[in-house]
């Protein structure tokens, strides 16, 4: 596959359903607990919130190794690399800490620029939308590559 295509499977494969998962946690956080508007809360919701991401990481194991071993780029093969969170312990640190910073500052940005009604309105809908067409877009483009190949081939006695 060619270094634009894997870019683009990985883009819309993992990095934007990522993003969208984390802000879909903090829209669920923000419209279910009105109150969270202090730091106690926020971080409690952060803990939370990261650990939920974390447990959603482990069915994509199989898909980040197959893109990783594609992925001709270094840059891209170490991001790829580091949620893959079998490995050891210290990656599913450095997962917990990266989805808990993420979760607070989504939960901080959507509270403050977004109003209430919306939060926990149509937003939600709107980014499982865009969940659903960005790993649409990825499939179309590298189906060949992030299935499994498997032999089919019987041998008669």
């Amino acid at each position: 596959m060619s270094k634009q295509k894997t870019f683009f499977v990985n883009l819309f494969f993992f990095v934007i359903p990522y993003l969208l998962v984390v802000t879909i946690a903090a829209i669920a956080y923000d419209s279910l607990v009105v109150h969270s508007a202090t730091w106690d809360r926020t971080i409690f919701g952060g803990l939370v919130g990261a650990t939920l991401i974390l447990f959603t990481k482990v069915p994509l194991e199989r898909p980040l190794t197959i893109m990783a071993e594609q992925t001709k780029n270094s840059v891209m093969h170490t991001v790829l690399s580091f949620f893959i969170i079998s490995r050891s312990n210290a990656y599913k640190i450095g997962n917990f800490i990266l989805d808990f910073v993420l979760f607070c500052l989504a939960t901080y940005l959507l509270r403050n620029f977004l109003s209430a009604s919306f939060i926990a309105g149509s937003l939600l809908g709107w980014c499982i939308i865009a969940i659903l067409i960005s790993i649409s877009i990825a499939t179309a483009l590298g189906f060949k590559t992030l299935t499994i190949q498997q032999d089919t081939s019987v041998e008669n006695d």
